[in-house]
């Protein structure tokens, strides 16, 4: 009897070892955002690059009802994931969300919990999250801040997977607390802006392309 159960609990362990680990967009469990709310998966993207001065802009629309929590997951070339939308940000300390997870800029509005100098930048989020965009609100989530573009959040990445920096060869998922987000993505130059025609300028436009977006059903 011992000696059968032995066998049925190393079958299980060897079977276990033997499935792949939970890697890339479409295996990664769904996070949880700082706010405790679950998140849903909406996008997958391909051909992300953190790379050679080149970045990857997000920007998404809420078109629900209700505000809404909206994250890029950035998974590397090894399929590992490089950054947590869950990682919680200072909480506010006055204001309408006292004590609660900061919400969608570094203004230092009310809504936001920061009136004044009480608390300047308390609002600095996890990593590639907004919390609580607001109905018909579009913001713009990157790997990192660009000259061209406005930015309204960015990400740290970890050291899983590669372990280096940038994303080569990427992909990624958008997630939210809603269905109702939609989005755009694209690579862009993060160093170079757009010259003013009016004024003697050398430099050429900085690189700007679409980059695909697949709706999850």
């Amino acid at each position: 009897m011992t000696a059968t159960l032995t066998r049925i609990a190393l079958t299980l362990l060897l079977l276990g070892l033997g499935r792949p680990a939970a890697a890339g967009p479409g295996d990664t469990p769904l996070p949880t955002f700082a706010d405790g709310t679950p998140a849903q998966a909406v996008y997958t993207a391909f051909g992300l690059i953190k790379n050679n001065n080149l970045e990857t802009d997000f920007v998404c629309t809420n078109l629900d009802a209700a505000p809404v929590d909206i994250g890029i997951q950035v998974f590397d070339e090894t399929g590992a994931l490089r950054n947590n939308v869950a990682a919680a940000g200072p909480l506010c300390n006055a204001g309408s969300r006292a004590g609660q997870a900061c919400t969608a800029d570094n203004s230092t509005d009310t809504v936001n919990g920061c009136p004044g100098a009480l608390c300047p930048a308390c609002c600095v989020l996890g990593s590639g999250a907004m919390l609580a965009v607001a109905p018909g609100r579009t913001v713009t989530l990157a790997t990192a801040g660009t000259a061209v573009l406005h930015e309204d959040g960015t990400l740290a990445m970890n050291t899983a997977g590669s372990g280096l920096p940038n994303l080569r060869n990427g992909s990624a998922r958008v997630v939210a607390t809603s269905l109702n987000v939609f989005c755009t993505a694209m690579l862009v130059d993060k160093l170079h802006t757009i010259c003013d025609p009016a004024a003697p300028c050398s430099l050429p436009p900085p690189t700007m392309v679409t980059i695909p977006l697949v709706r999850i059903p």
